[in-house]
């Protein structure tokens, strides 16, 4: 995924842990236990109460006080702020082995090796490279999916004296998918431990690949969600502090796609002779100005794209003119048919040129990913679940455009989805940089509310579903 980011120079701190009051840790232990949910989605209530989760007094709000007084064990109300050193344990041992696309040995062995001492069967997904374990739910018609990504990204992480700091050289962690993939592995462990009895079947499916744009297609073509009837997934967000969700109404990423043009043209000395050559480096800066202005002059003021050529290449001697060039860049657009009426207007560009500089022109789209598009019934039972959990001050609700990429859509193509973004930043520990960037963390707290939030999601899901409610 990318994002537009800061790259911030202070190391981070360490996390101290959470500190439970007891309503608390009724709270948090009514979603585990399933005592408060069982029959549906709380209602939030109009009085919100502000727990103190730390010692710097970082507030968490739950709202519906009658969930506090749920009577839910102590042992049971603490299990799942419990699980954080195993979070952030299994976290930071991924983080040392950030492995890329689909060559993700270590990675896989790794998860596998977690689950299997938890007593799940670890199914490999056809040749995709992914994984998948099922469990079976209370209710055995419905099954719903959770994905958990585990790729890297070929950045070499600073040097910051973090001992879980990335163990191959050119390589790291830099967008949350270790947390991503800790988060599911959490789930796991609340059902291993007993504390979380699955409402409906539940398939954890965790995949490589999502960098490149094509490890959710290659599951998806291997079976992945055969027998799935929904999905849900998340992803860090370094915008938000720990203890928040965004939840996006109507588009959770734009139709984002990626292009290549070659040019062919004629070499010539470029001192001597200049007119006998096809200057492929002219025609090429010709098509940077004319691609730029789709958003401007083809676009109504309301569409929301982006077309950005972000690489050119092209001669190889101050001398000559140039006769190969190689341009490329992205694409954003928040429709199908929007992403379809750029596509089309570069084309017609390319046809255009090609012909007024007398050059074969050859363009074409590689890591295509559509946007994830959120199903409108899911979307409305998360965001009350989420408010329920977090209270509605810490629940981002909107509909604007985010031009990231994410090939979750792979999956919200086939059957009905959610994606939440989940706030990772911790802005008084300077935990705070930017996706995609050389010192990328998160504070661990947030694997808790991340378990937290996609349990209580599964439960609002299946709730909703054996009321009749359709997605």
């Amino acid at each position: 995924m990318t994002m537009k980011t800061k790259i911030y120079s202070n190391p981070s701190a360490p996390i101290k842990k959470p500190t439970l009051r007891s309503p608390t840790r009724a709270l948090i232990g009514a979603v585990i236990a399933g005592s408060v949910f069982a029959t549906g989605i709380a209602v939030a209530g109009e009085n919100m109460n502000r727990m103190d989760m730390t010692s710097k007094g970082h507030g968490l709000l739950y709202s519906g006080e009658a969930r506090a007084q749920a009577g839910v064990p102590d042992d049971i109300a603490d299990y799942i702020w419990g699980l954080q050193d195993t979070l952030q344990s299994t976290r930071e041992d991924l983080h040392k082995i950030p492995e890329l696309g689909f060559e993700t040995p270590k990675t896989v062995a790794y998860i596998t090796e977690n689950l299997t001492k938890l007593g799940f069967e670890v199914k490999s997904v056809g040749d995709s490279g992914g994984l998948m374990v099922d469990i079976p739910g209370e209710d055995t018609s419905f099954t719903i999916g959770v994905r958990g990504d585990f790729d890297g990204l070929p950045f070499t992480e600073v040097d910051d004296g973090r001992p879980y700091r990335s163990t191959i050289e050119g390589q790291m962690h830099a967008c949350g998918h270790d947390a991503h993939t800790t988060i599911v592995l959490g789930i796991a462990k609340a059902v291993a431990d007993g504390k979380f009895k699955p409402p409906a079947n539940l398939r954890l499916i965790l995949q490589p690949a999502e960098e490149i744009g094509q490890g959710a297609q290659k599951m998806v073509d291997a079976g992945v969600l055969k027998n799935v009837d929904v999905i849900l997934g998340l992803h860090s967000d370094p915008t938000r502090e720990w203890g928040r969700v965004g939840l996006a109404t109507k588009n959770f990423s734009a139709f984002a796609t990626g292009f290549t043009i070659e040019i062919d043209g004629l070499a010539a000395h470029a001192g001597m002779a200049p007119n006998e050559g096809k200057d492929t480096v002219m025609a090429g800066s010709y098509l940077v100005t004319q691609l730029q202005s789709i958003v401007a002059r083809n676009l109504a003021p309301t569409d929301v794209g982006v077309v950005s050529v972000s690489m050119f290449n092209g001669g190889s001697a101050l001398n000559q003119v140039a006769d190969k060039a190689v341009l490329g860049g992205t694409t954003r657009a928040m429709s199908a048919e929007l992403d379809q009426h750029i596509r089309g207007r570069m084309q017609t560009i390319i046809n255009g040129a090609s012909e007024a500089f007398e050059m074969p022109m050859t363009l074409d789209f590689v890591a295509e990913a559509p946007g994830v598009v959120q199903n409108e019934a899911m979307r409305d039972v998360i965001i009350k679940a989420s408010q329920d959990l977090l209270g509605s001050d810490n629940v981002d609700i909107t509909d604007a455009a985010n031009m990231a990429g994410e090939d979750f859509s792979a999956y919200t193509q086939k059957i009905p989805g959610y994606f939440t973004w989940l706030g990772i930043a911790n802005n008084k520990e300077n935990i705070n940089s930017g996706l995609h960037t050389v010192n990328f963390d998160i504070d661990p707290r947030a694997l808790v509310v991340g378990v937290a939030a996609q349990i209580q999601n599964i439960k609002a899901v299946q709730a909703y579903h054996a009321s009749g409610g359709k997605f």
